[in-house]
């Protein structure tokens, strides 16, 4: 192998018809250190691509000097910015009497970013950072990342033959550009994977994306995982005749954890005596009973070793809407844990006149969706794989510190997510 063929191949270029010159030196561009590689393009080309007459010898085609300073940002090397100096040769047609210039396959026609660099951008893409990083990284203009993102966002758009038959739905805030002020998402639950985004939640919205099912398509769904939003049930009963509605766990939980803490929060008024107590304890008053630890330590705030126990039974004995309002959430949640229906069905339907109005609240919301909440006793799916996407979605947000359009933002989730390739 010669030193030609060698340097080429460490550049990554594929083109035989490139011959590196002995001249490779550094300089200084706009307060920026290149390393320059020189080289020129020869061949000797099969036709015109101007009247289209076969090259067989120098009375066809002759070749006419060459393209100066052609500069064609290459990836780094050894993490140093690097250029590619290429002269490349013009061709002379003596039938059509006119010129043009030798092509290559390392650089797009009348671009000076090579398709290494480009490829570059594709990868850097998929990955968690920001447009104006991955600029300055591969020395291009964050205009350029832009135009990519354009061109990706073209083909962002998933068309799937099916539906999923076990899907999650949620909602995140995408950008100013939406229809709705929500994005509605879709994972596939068995997959892990996002199957599709739609840039509003309105229920016309989505039934409008929707029926491009057809009706034997959604009557292979199974099961839908959501939220407490009437909007996803009042949808998944008129489009999903036959699939299952189940009530995510995790949201169950969290409306009852809310009314706990706020009836919490109701007390902690300064002429209150237990006022410091109750703010320093809070984590130990929605903590499950069960994982409450006897071991006694001193503390502060009584003067004595005392346990968690003592200080939760402390606590709620202090206030009686507070003792039953805890007493509520504990037998709430203890039952989700131990997938008791029949106990967190007794607790809703029981006649409680001391818990406080948030907990009355709750007990109200569960009374009116009990049949989609007893699915989630029944069946193994969550919303833990959608949260996951979610808190992805809040990542590449934060990172970018925002975005405009809702076309560059999808096309980078599914890009991060690995939906498409760049």
């Amino acid at each position: 192998m010669s030193n030609n063929d060698y340097i080429l191949n460490l550049l990554n270029i594929k083109d035989p018809n490139i011959y590196i010159l002995n001249n490779i030196q550094e300089k200084i561009i706009k307060n920026k250190k290149y390393k320059l590689i020189e080289a020129i393009l020869t061949y000797n080309p099969s036709h015109c691509p101007c009247c289209g007459v076969i090259n067989e010898s120098t009375a066809d085609i002759i070749k006419w000097g060459f393209r100066k300073n052609c500069k064609i940002k290459i990836p780094k090397i050894s993490n140093q910015l690097s250029l590619l100096i290429l002269h490349k040769q013009r061709f002379f047609c003596k039938h059509c009497e006119n010129t043009f210039i030798a092509e290559t396959n390392i650089v797009d026609r009348n671009k000076n970013i090579s398709n290494n660099t480009e490829l570059q951008i594709n990868l850097e893409l998929m990955t968690k950072q920001s447009e104006k990083d991955i600029a300055k990284r591969l020395d291009v203009s964050v205009s350029k990342i832009d135009r990519k993102l354009n061109e990706i966002s073209s083909h962002t758009v998933l068309r799937h033959e099916c539906l999923p038959t076990s899907m999650n739905w949620d909602e995140f805030k995408a950008t100013n550009d939406t229809k709705g002020k929500m994005a509605f998402m879709i994972v596939d639950n068995k997959k892990g994977n996002i199957f599709d985004i739609n840039d509003s939640r309105k229920s016309r919205d989505l039934e409008k994306y929707f029926r491009r099912y057809s009706k034997k398509q959604r009557d292979k769904v199974k099961l839908i995982s959501i939220d407490f939003y009437s909007g996803y049930i009042y949808l998944a009963k008129k489009l999903f005749k036959k699939a299952n509605i189940v009530i995510d766990r995790f949201h169950i939980v969290i409306q009852a954890y809310n009314a706990l803490n706020m009836t919490r929060v109701k007390l902690c008024y300064k002429s209150n005596p237990n006022y410091n107590k109750l703010k320093t304890f809070w984590k130990l008053i929605v903590k499950n009973e069960n994982d409450l630890s006897d071991i006694k330590k001193y503390d502060n705030h009584f003067k004595k070793e005392v346990s968690q126990k003592d200080i939760v039974n402390y606590l709620i004995n202090s206030d009686s809407t507070l003792k039953s309002t805890y007493e509520c959430y504990q037998g709430l949640i203890n039952s989700i844990k131990d997938k008791d229906f029949n106990k967190f069905k007794n607790i809703v339907f029981h006649k409680n006149n001391n818990i406080s109005d948030k907990m009355n609240k709750v007990i109200k919301l569960y009374k009116d969706n009990i049949k989609y909440i007893e699915n989630s006793f029944k069946y193994d799916i969550n919303n833990g794989v959608i949260e996951g996407k979610n808190n992805l979605i809040k990542c590449i947000k934060r990172i970018a510190f925002g975005y405009r359009k809702y076309d560059h933002f999808v096309a980078r989730v599914f890009l991060i997510s690995g939906m498409i390739k760049g």
